[in-house]
């Protein structure tokens, strides 16, 4: 989950804004109901796997957000 965000984050890095936001939104989509993550997604189920909450993936999520959000400058 963590190198999902990543490679979101990656994306967006390269200008590839489009791709990074339709990897962040499929990943996102499969936060549990509380908004948690696990270690691992199966690719065809998406089931959360591994170790729960995954604290890095958290950290992921709030790093590719912030990389995808707007500049608080262009907000003024």
């Amino acid at each position: 989950t963590m190198c999902s965000f990543w490679w979101a984050e990656a994306l967006a890095m390269a200008g590839r804004i489009d791709e990074a936001i339709t990897v962040f939104e499929r990943v996102v989509a499969h936060a549990n109901p509380h908004g948690l993550f696990s270690e691992d997604i199966d690719p065809g189920s998406g089931e959360l796997w591994g170790n729960f909450p995954q604290t890095y993936s958290l950290v992921g999520i709030v790093n590719a957000a912030m990389r995808l959000s707007k500049p608080w400058e262009s907000a003024l």
